[in-house]
């Protein structure tokens, strides 16, 4: 016999540590195979909140692009959010109503965004018709060398 093992009380103390490695061990174990996938569950969802809304500091960054301390802040409470049980849309308005609109990448359309949506639109048509105008007047005027021939 081991002398280590003469004392009863070793034996059992062994025993004891014995048994808690294999219990402790295997509820470690199912915990942290359950973890991962929840929190790459989260992690997706934050990233892609993150690309929807502008960081503050940096200029035309989202708050996923940009390395600004502000923005790394706001990616952690976007995922602390998530991680309380708030859904996407309650994350965005979360946000919306503690920054402001400007913290959307794209706003909302509403009558105080309408010149952000169409002014892209209009100044698109306005060039195409002074474009085509240009044409029509270069086209219907005669030429010098047509007239002198």
């Amino acid at each position: 016999m081991n002398p280590l093992f003469r004392s009863p009380y070793l034996c059992l103390l062994f025993w004891l540590l014995s048994l808690t490695l294999c219990f402790g061990g295997a509820t470690f174990l199912s915990t942290a195979q359950e973890g991962p996938n929840m929190g790459a569950s989260y992690q997706q969802q934050a990233i892609a909140i993150s690309k929807e809304l502008r960081c503050p500091m940096a200029t035309n960054q989202t708050l996923f692009e940009s390395q600004a301390p502000i923005a790394h802040e706001l990616k952690g409470q976007i995922f602390s959010l998530l991680e309380q049980g708030y859904k996407r849309d309650e994350v965005l308005d979360f946000m919306v109503q503690r920054y402001g609109e400007k913290i959307r990448y794209q706003p909302e359309f509403k009558p105080s965004t309408m010149a952000l949506w169409l002014g892209p639109l209009v100044l698109l048509v306005a060039g195409l018709g002074l474009g085509l105008t240009l044409i029509k007047r270069k086209s219907a005027s005669p030429d010098k060398a047509t007239r002198t021939v």
